[in-house]
Protein backbone atom coordinates (compact mmCIF):
# COMPACT_ATOMS: atom_id res chain seq x y z
CA UNK A 1 0.00 0.00 0.00
CA UNK A 2 1.40 3.39 -0.70
CA UNK A 3 0.93 6.43 1.37
CA UNK A 4 1.51 9.13 4.58
CA UNK A 5 -0.13 7.93 7.46
CA UNK A 6 0.63 5.45 10.34
CA UNK A 7 1.01 2.03 9.24
CA UNK A 8 -1.20 -0.44 11.33
CA UNK A 9 -1.40 -4.07 9.82
CA UNK A 10 -2.94 -3.69 5.88
CA UNK A 11 -4.26 -0.32 6.92
CA UNK A 12 -3.42 3.15 7.67
CA UNK A 13 -4.72 5.23 10.23
CA UNK A 14 -5.09 8.83 8.63
CA UNK A 15 -4.35 11.82 10.89
CA UNK A 16 -5.61 15.35 9.58
CA UNK A 17 -4.95 15.97 5.84
CA UNK A 18 -3.16 12.19 5.61
CA UNK A 19 -3.47 10.37 2.36
CA UNK A 20 -3.12 6.87 1.36
CA UNK A 21 -4.17 5.00 -1.71
CA UNK A 22 -5.89 1.79 -2.05
CA UNK A 23 -6.50 -0.47 -4.80
CA UNK A 24 -9.09 0.89 -7.65
CA UNK A 25 -11.30 -1.82 -6.25
CA UNK A 26 -14.74 -1.57 -5.00
CA UNK A 27 -15.05 -0.27 -1.63
CA UNK A 28 -16.91 -0.05 1.68
CA UNK A 29 -16.95 2.91 4.14
CA UNK A 30 -18.29 2.68 7.68
CA UNK A 31 -18.87 4.95 10.10
CA UNK A 32 -19.96 4.37 13.72
CA UNK A 33 -20.52 5.85 16.60
CA UNK A 34 -21.39 4.76 20.19
CA UNK A 35 -23.94 6.86 21.18
CA UNK A 36 -25.64 8.14 18.22
CA UNK A 37 -26.69 6.02 14.98
CA UNK A 38 -24.88 7.94 11.79
CA UNK A 39 -25.94 8.62 7.87
CA UNK A 40 -22.86 8.37 5.39
CA UNK A 41 -22.97 9.62 1.85
CA UNK A 42 -21.03 10.01 -0.71
CA UNK A 43 -21.22 13.53 -2.50
CA UNK A 44 -19.53 15.28 -5.52
CA UNK A 45 -17.59 18.36 -4.39
CA UNK A 46 -20.38 20.47 -5.00
CA UNK A 47 -22.81 18.79 -2.78
CA UNK A 48 -24.85 16.19 -5.23
CA UNK A 49 -25.34 12.75 -4.59
CA UNK A 50 -22.72 10.78 -6.08
CA UNK A 51 -23.18 7.92 -7.98
CA UNK A 52 -23.04 5.00 -7.90
CA UNK A 53 -23.37 4.51 -4.51
CA UNK A 54 -25.39 1.87 -2.18
CA UNK A 55 -26.51 2.19 1.49
CA UNK A 56 -27.09 -1.32 2.64
CA UNK A 57 -28.07 -0.21 6.05
CA UNK A 58 -27.45 3.11 8.37
CA UNK A 59 -23.68 3.65 8.52
CA UNK A 60 -22.56 1.45 5.49
CA UNK A 61 -21.75 3.12 2.17
CA UNK A 62 -20.30 0.78 -0.69
CA UNK A 63 -19.02 2.39 -3.50
CA UNK A 64 -18.88 -0.03 -6.58
CA UNK A 65 -16.65 2.12 -8.77
CA UNK A 66 -15.02 5.61 -8.24
CA UNK A 67 -14.83 7.28 -11.53
CA UNK A 68 -14.30 10.94 -10.01
CA UNK A 69 -13.62 12.68 -6.81
CA UNK A 70 -15.88 11.89 -3.96
CA UNK A 71 -16.57 13.63 -0.91
CA UNK A 72 -17.62 11.43 1.66
CA UNK A 73 -20.16 13.14 4.69
CA UNK A 74 -21.67 11.93 7.76
CA UNK A 75 -24.69 13.77 9.01
CA UNK A 76 -27.01 12.35 12.25
CA UNK A 77 -29.59 9.70 11.06
CA UNK A 78 -33.12 9.85 12.53
CA UNK A 79 -34.32 13.21 13.81
CA UNK A 80 -31.92 14.87 15.50
CA UNK A 81 -30.36 18.11 13.53
CA UNK A 82 -26.77 17.84 15.36
CA UNK A 83 -24.94 15.20 16.58
CA UNK A 84 -24.94 15.30 20.65
CA UNK A 85 -22.32 16.20 22.71
CA UNK A 86 -19.44 13.97 23.33
CA UNK A 87 -19.96 12.17 19.83
CA UNK A 88 -16.99 10.12 18.12
CA UNK A 89 -17.06 8.55 15.08
CA UNK A 90 -14.99 5.80 14.12
CA UNK A 91 -13.94 5.70 9.94
CA UNK A 92 -13.06 2.99 8.08
CA UNK A 93 -12.68 3.13 4.27
CA UNK A 94 -10.92 -0.42 2.89
CA UNK A 95 -11.64 -2.73 -0.01
CA UNK A 96 -15.01 -4.31 0.00
CA UNK A 97 -14.21 -7.91 0.04
CA UNK A 98 -16.06 -10.50 2.12
CA UNK A 99 -13.33 -13.54 1.70
CA UNK A 100 -10.69 -11.38 2.34
CA UNK A 101 -10.98 -10.42 6.38
CA UNK A 102 -7.42 -8.70 6.29
CA UNK A 103 -8.43 -6.44 3.42
CA UNK A 104 -6.81 -2.79 2.71
CA UNK A 105 -8.30 -0.30 4.92
CA UNK A 106 -7.38 3.20 5.84
CA UNK A 107 -8.68 4.26 9.43
CA UNK A 108 -9.23 7.91 10.39
CA UNK A 109 -8.50 8.93 13.90
CA UNK A 110 -11.29 9.25 15.76
CA UNK A 111 -13.47 12.30 15.03
CA UNK A 112 -15.31 14.39 17.31
CA UNK A 113 -18.26 16.01 16.19
CA UNK A 114 -20.08 17.02 18.81
CA UNK A 115 -22.85 19.75 18.09
CA UNK A 116 -21.98 19.38 14.07
CA UNK A 117 -24.94 19.45 11.57
CA UNK A 118 -22.67 17.49 9.22
CA UNK A 119 -18.92 17.06 8.66
CA UNK A 120 -16.80 16.10 5.54
CA UNK A 121 -14.58 13.29 6.50
CA UNK A 122 -12.81 11.97 3.33
CA UNK A 123 -12.50 12.09 -0.29
CA UNK A 124 -12.05 9.35 -2.69
CA UNK A 125 -10.65 10.06 -6.10
CA UNK A 126 -9.11 8.31 -8.43
CA UNK A 127 -5.14 8.27 -8.41
CA UNK A 128 -3.36 6.54 -11.43
CA UNK A 129 -4.37 3.23 -11.49
CA UNK A 130 -5.04 2.93 -7.75
CA UNK A 131 -7.87 5.38 -5.48
CA UNK A 132 -6.33 7.99 -3.36
CA UNK A 133 -7.91 8.36 0.18
CA UNK A 134 -7.26 11.84 1.89
CA UNK A 135 -8.54 12.68 5.58
CA UNK A 136 -10.65 16.24 5.26
CA UNK A 137 -10.93 17.14 8.74
CA UNK A 138 -7.54 18.51 8.89
CA UNK A 139 -8.17 20.42 12.92
CA UNK A 140 -7.68 18.54 16.21
CA UNK A 141 -9.84 20.13 18.65
CA UNK A 142 -8.16 21.82 21.13
CA UNK A 143 -8.69 20.11 24.38
CA UNK A 144 -11.32 21.99 27.08
CA UNK A 145 -12.76 21.39 30.27
CA UNK A 146 -15.57 19.36 30.22
CA UNK A 147 -18.05 22.68 30.48
CA UNK A 148 -16.07 23.85 27.97
CA UNK A 149 -16.13 20.90 25.41
CA UNK A 150 -20.02 21.12 26.12
CA UNK A 151 -20.30 24.85 25.34
CA UNK A 152 -18.14 24.35 22.29
CA UNK A 153 -20.43 21.84 21.11
CA UNK A 154 -23.41 24.30 21.65
CA UNK A 155 -21.29 27.24 19.92
CA UNK A 156 -20.95 24.86 16.53
CA UNK A 157 -24.55 23.86 17.28
CA UNK A 158 -25.98 27.68 17.43
CA UNK A 159 -23.75 28.98 14.71
CA UNK A 160 -23.92 25.53 12.38
CA UNK A 161 -20.47 25.22 11.75
CA UNK A 162 -17.33 23.60 13.18
CA UNK A 163 -15.52 26.81 13.33
CA UNK A 164 -15.83 30.65 11.86
CA UNK A 165 -13.97 30.84 8.74
CA UNK A 166 -10.42 31.88 9.44
CA UNK A 167 -11.27 35.79 7.90
CA UNK A 168 -14.09 35.78 10.07
CA UNK A 169 -12.68 35.12 13.31
CA UNK A 170 -12.43 37.19 16.66
CA UNK A 171 -10.21 38.38 18.99
CA UNK A 172 -12.09 37.35 22.27
CA UNK A 173 -11.69 39.58 25.28
CA UNK A 174 -13.18 39.02 28.58
CA UNK A 175 -13.25 41.88 31.10
CA UNK A 176 -14.51 40.46 34.26
CA UNK A 177 -15.87 43.04 37.16
CA UNK A 178 -13.95 42.29 40.65
CA UNK A 179 -15.12 45.15 42.92
CA UNK A 180 -16.97 44.12 45.93
CA UNK A 181 -20.58 42.86 44.67
CA UNK A 182 -18.79 40.08 42.60
CA UNK A 183 -17.49 38.29 46.05
CA UNK A 184 -20.07 35.79 45.98
CA UNK A 185 -19.84 34.97 42.33
CA UNK A 186 -16.23 34.39 42.72
CA UNK A 187 -16.10 32.62 46.48
CA UNK A 188 -18.67 30.06 44.31
CA UNK A 189 -17.21 29.88 41.21
CA UNK A 190 -19.63 31.11 39.06
CA UNK A 191 -17.17 33.47 37.36
CA UNK A 192 -15.12 30.61 37.08
CA UNK A 193 -18.08 29.06 35.40
CA UNK A 194 -18.99 31.95 32.91
CA UNK A 195 -14.63 31.77 32.18
CA UNK A 196 -14.96 27.81 31.22
CA UNK A 197 -18.53 28.72 28.90
CA UNK A 198 -16.81 31.30 27.09
CA UNK A 199 -13.17 29.21 26.79
CA UNK A 200 -15.92 26.76 24.53
CA UNK A 201 -17.05 29.63 22.72
CA UNK A 202 -13.75 30.89 21.76
CA UNK A 203 -12.44 27.91 20.38
CA UNK A 204 -15.19 27.96 17.97
CA UNK A 205 -14.90 31.64 17.02
CA UNK A 206 -11.48 33.05 18.08
CA UNK A 207 -8.35 33.70 16.12
CA UNK A 208 -6.43 31.97 18.98
CA UNK A 209 -7.25 29.31 20.75
CA UNK A 210 -7.02 31.46 23.93
CA UNK A 211 -9.07 34.73 25.81
CA UNK A 212 -7.57 37.35 26.57
CA UNK A 213 -8.93 38.24 30.47
CA UNK A 214 -8.64 41.95 32.09
CA UNK A 215 -9.36 42.02 35.99
CA UNK A 216 -11.09 45.42 36.30
CA UNK A 217 -11.54 46.85 39.86
CA UNK A 218 -9.38 49.24 41.51
CA UNK A 219 -6.99 49.27 38.22
CA UNK A 220 -7.28 46.78 34.99
CA UNK A 221 -4.90 43.55 35.24
CA UNK A 222 -4.01 41.85 32.25
CA UNK A 223 -3.47 38.17 32.81
CA UNK A 224 -0.79 35.98 30.98
CA UNK A 225 -2.27 34.42 28.01
CA UNK A 226 -3.30 30.82 29.05
CA UNK A 227 -4.52 27.93 27.04
CA UNK A 228 -8.28 27.72 26.97
CA UNK A 229 -8.22 24.36 29.53
CA UNK A 230 -6.32 26.66 31.93
CA UNK A 231 -7.67 29.96 31.79
CA UNK A 232 -11.06 29.07 33.89
CA UNK A 233 -8.51 27.99 36.65
CA UNK A 234 -6.05 31.22 36.01
CA UNK A 235 -8.78 33.38 36.17
CA UNK A 236 -10.02 31.61 39.79
CA UNK A 237 -6.56 31.61 41.41
CA UNK A 238 -6.17 35.52 40.82
CA UNK A 239 -9.67 36.43 41.52
CA UNK A 240 -8.89 34.64 45.05
CA UNK A 241 -5.95 36.83 45.97
CA UNK A 242 -6.99 40.29 43.96
CA UNK A 243 -8.17 43.28 45.76
CA UNK A 244 -11.37 44.20 45.22
CA UNK A 245 -12.46 47.61 44.12
CA UNK A 246 -15.48 49.58 44.50
CA UNK A 247 -17.29 51.37 41.15
CA UNK A 248 -17.06 49.25 38.46
CA UNK A 249 -15.93 51.06 35.33
CA UNK A 250 -16.92 49.05 31.98
CA UNK A 251 -15.48 51.18 29.34
CA UNK A 252 -12.00 51.12 31.76
CA UNK A 253 -10.80 49.16 28.25
CA UNK A 254 -11.01 51.22 25.53
CA UNK A 255 -12.10 49.71 22.09
CA UNK A 256 -13.19 52.56 19.83
CA UNK A 257 -10.21 52.53 17.89
CA UNK A 258 -9.44 48.98 17.69
CA UNK A 259 -9.44 48.10 13.95
CA UNK A 260 -9.53 44.19 14.63
CA UNK A 261 -12.49 41.98 14.64
CA UNK A 262 -13.38 41.67 18.55
CA UNK A 263 -15.82 40.42 20.70
CA UNK A 264 -15.61 41.40 24.17
CA UNK A 265 -17.63 40.07 26.78
CA UNK A 266 -17.85 41.78 30.37
CA UNK A 267 -18.73 40.13 33.13
CA UNK A 268 -20.53 41.64 36.29
CA UNK A 269 -23.41 41.31 38.45
CA UNK A 270 -25.47 44.06 37.37
CA UNK A 271 -25.90 46.33 33.67
CA UNK A 272 -23.03 49.16 34.71
CA UNK A 273 -23.99 52.56 34.88
CA UNK A 274 -21.48 53.36 32.22
CA UNK A 275 -22.84 50.96 29.78
CA UNK A 276 -24.14 51.85 26.32
CA UNK A 277 -23.73 48.68 24.29
CA UNK A 278 -22.36 50.68 21.35
CA UNK A 279 -20.64 47.99 19.04
CA UNK A 280 -18.67 49.64 15.98
CA UNK A 281 -17.95 47.50 12.20
CA UNK A 282 -15.22 45.78 13.85
CA UNK A 283 -16.34 44.95 17.70
CA UNK A 284 -18.90 43.63 18.76
CA UNK A 285 -19.60 44.18 22.63
CA UNK A 286 -21.40 42.03 24.90
CA UNK A 287 -22.89 41.74 28.78
CA UNK A 288 -22.63 38.76 30.54
CA UNK A 289 -24.87 38.84 33.94
CA UNK A 290 -23.95 36.83 36.95
CA UNK A 291 -26.86 36.77 39.27
CA UNK A 292 -30.70 35.17 40.51
CA UNK A 293 -32.57 38.22 39.32
CA UNK A 294 -30.59 38.83 35.89
CA UNK A 295 -32.48 39.21 32.46
CA UNK A 296 -30.93 38.42 29.28
CA UNK A 297 -31.99 40.96 26.28
CA UNK A 298 -30.21 42.44 23.24
CA UNK A 299 -26.70 42.45 24.16
CA UNK A 300 -27.14 40.83 27.26
CA UNK A 301 -26.47 36.91 29.00
CA UNK A 302 -27.78 36.28 31.90
CA UNK A 303 -26.32 33.25 33.50
CA UNK A 304 -28.22 31.74 36.59
CA UNK A 305 -25.02 31.57 39.64
CA UNK A 306 -23.17 28.39 41.16
CA UNK A 307 -23.84 25.51 39.39
CA UNK A 308 -22.52 24.31 36.12
CA UNK A 309 -25.36 24.90 34.15
CA UNK A 310 -27.17 21.49 32.20
CA UNK A 311 -26.50 21.36 28.35
CA UNK A 312 -30.18 22.51 27.72
CA UNK A 313 -29.67 25.66 30.14
CA UNK A 314 -26.19 25.89 28.24
CA UNK A 315 -27.64 25.58 24.77
CA UNK A 316 -29.43 28.48 25.49
CA UNK A 317 -26.79 30.83 27.27
CA UNK A 318 -24.62 30.24 24.43
CA UNK A 319 -26.95 30.75 22.14
CA UNK A 320 -27.51 34.19 23.46
CA UNK A 321 -23.68 34.65 24.22
CA UNK A 322 -23.56 34.46 20.30
CA UNK A 323 -26.63 36.32 19.15
CA UNK A 324 -24.67 39.49 17.78
CA UNK A 325 -21.82 37.23 16.24
CA UNK A 326 -24.71 35.15 14.58
CA UNK A 327 -26.38 37.97 13.37
CA UNK A 328 -23.17 39.57 11.52
CA UNK A 329 -22.39 36.15 9.47
CA UNK A 330 -26.37 36.10 8.14
CA UNK A 331 -25.58 40.44 6.96
CA UNK A 332 -21.83 38.95 5.65
CA UNK A 333 -23.43 36.28 3.95
CA UNK A 334 -21.79 33.45 6.12
CA UNK A 335 -24.89 31.78 6.36
CA UNK A 336 -27.91 31.72 4.78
Amino acid sequence: MQGKGIELMSGYVLNGAGRVELPNRPLAVTVDAVTTAVAVRATLPDGRPAEPALYPRVGLLILPRVDTEIVVVARPDGECAAFPDGTVLQVTIGVDSSRDLDSERAELTPVDVSGLHQVELATIAPAGSRLAITARRTAVDVSLTDVGSRARSAARSALALDRLPELRRFDVEVDVDTTMSMLSSIDDGSVRTVIDVLSGVAAVVGTREELAVRLIGHAVTTLPAAELRDVANQVQAELDSAALGMGFRSAAVDRTARDTRTLAFTVTDAVPADWDGACTDTVIRHLVLVGDTAESGPGVTAVPPRAAPELSSLSVVVTSLLADVSASLFSEGVRR
